[in-house]
Parts: C-alpha cells; structure tokens; sequence
C-alpha cells in the first residue's frame, strides 16, 4: 500500500488545509512587514551592510587557488556528482586552517544565540515566501511568452516519484538539513567572503546569489532563487552568522518539500 493510499476524508482535508493556509498567508504578510521595515530602516542608517557584523574575507595562497577550488565545486555541482559535499568540507575547513581562525570564528556560529539567529531567520523566510511565488509566476510567464520550456528540477520530479515514507523522509532530511549546511557553507560561506577581496560586499552578495541560482541547473527557477541567494547573502553579511541563512535556506526547502506532499497527497 502505498504511502498516500489512506487520505484524511475531504471536508476534513479542506477544513484544515484552508486554516493552515490561512495561518501561513498571516504568518508570511506580518513578517514581511517586519522585515521591509526593518531593512528600510538599516538602509537610511547606511548600516545593512556593514564591516561591524561582517564575516571575515577569506584570503587565499596563492590567490589562483580560490578561483581553482570555486572552478573545481562548480564543475561536481554541474556533473551532478556525490563528491561536491564531500569537498566542500573538506575545502571550507582547509581554506578557515589556513586564515588561521576558528570554524566558530569565520562562520559567526557564537555571533547569535541560536534562538535569536533561528528567530530571525523565521521572519526573513516568512517574508522571502511573500516575494517567491510573484517571482515564480513572472518566470514562469516570461518563459511562456517565449515558448521555452521550462520544466522542473530533477530533484522534484525525482521526490514525485517517491511513495514510501523511507524515501520521502530521507529526502526531506537532506533537503532541509544537509543540503542547506553544504550549499551554505560554498556559497555564502565561502564564495561570497572570496569574492569580497575583489568587489564590495554588496556586488558579492548579488554576484554569489547569481552563481547559487544558476547552479542548480533549471533556468525556470534562476529568478526567484537569485532573489533568494540574495536574501541569503544579505543575512549573512548583516547578521555574521552563518546559521541565519542556513535556517532561512532549511525552512525554504521545508515548505517546497511540504507543498509537493501535499500535491502528492491530494487524490484531484
């Protein structure tokens, strides 16, 4: 039997889908509320992005190497290949060893207390998924104006296929967990301090966000995961902590893995 072979019935469905969804479009308006004023505010102080919070730039010997190592992740990422997590561990805590600093150091893990970086992170998220189905629905239009396809990403239709909870619950924990802590610490961690040695924090954070987007390889979804790498960046920079974006990035999988069980769950 399958998975979704037993459905609640459907006024009870409905009934509870519609007070979830309605507790979700509340959640998400308060936040973005929250956090467009509070972002507003930093800019007219000139303090969103500033060296106080910032993580350290990574410096490395010789320079070459960086853009060898950022060349070498994206090369596995675009081959699709297992190793890519494994590398980047391995990379992050060489390329932290050599500027002599702390993993806890660089990344801002002490920066924070985790219930004040995981509760900012909930407002940021609630307010990306405000902006994330308009950018959606622009691509999505864009792409149809010019006839192209726009199909999903593989992990989507591969998680479509899965029907037994072994599977589903397996991907949910990389998607929200693993995944996040990985790409996390490439791209926010590690390429976005790099490329600070050569541009300004705010054209590394857009650059950064636009290498995140594109590395996922579905054009379909490079604007509004652009939008996203951005928010991530910004985060990070404001912030110092690693582990904001990380639970913003956590929470995002979360509720796209959720809204694709739901679709998978609903007999229409």
């Amino acid at each position: 039997m399958s998975l979704f072979a037993l459905t609640l019935a459907p006024d009870l469905r409905r009934d509870l889908f519609a007070v979830v969804e309605a507790s979700f479009v509340a959640f998400v308006v308060i936040s973005f509320v929250i956090v467009a004023g509070y972002t507003a505010w930093q800019v007219s102080r000139r303090r969103l992005l500033t060296p106080e919070f910032a993580p350290f730039p990574l410096v490395l010997q010789p320079p070459l190497s960086g853009w060898l190592l950022i060349a070498c992740i994206l090369g596995l990422i675009y081959l699709q290949s297992m190793l890519f997590s494994i590398v980047v561990l391995a990379a992050t805590a060489a390329v932290v060893a050599q500027n002599r600093r702390s993993a806890e150091s660089q990344y801002g893990f002490n920066r924070l207390p985790i219930i004040r970086a995981q509760a900012y992170a909930l407002l940021v998220f609630g307010a990306v998924m405000l902006v994330e189905n308009p950018l959606s629905n622009l691509s999505d239009w864009l792409f149809d104006f010019f006839h192209l396809p726009h199909p999903d990403q593989d992990t989507v239709e591969m998680f479509r296929q899965f029907n037994s909870a072994t599977d589903i619950l397996g991907f949910i924990f990389v998607a929200v967990i693993v995944s996040p802590i990985i790409e996390e610490l490439f791209f926010r961690g590690f390429l976005l301090t790099f490329l600070k040695n050569y541009t300004t924090p705010l054209f590394a954070v857009v650059l950064s966000g636009g290498v995140f987007a594109f590395a996922h390889l579905n054009l379909g979804a490079v604007i509004p995961l652009w939008f996203l790498g951005i928010v991530l960046g910004l985060a990070y920079e404001h912030t110092g902590s690693l582990l904001v974006p990380m639970t913003i990035h956590g929470c995002f999988n979360l509720a796209t893995a959720l809204s694709l069980l739901l679709d998978k769950g609903n007999p229409s």
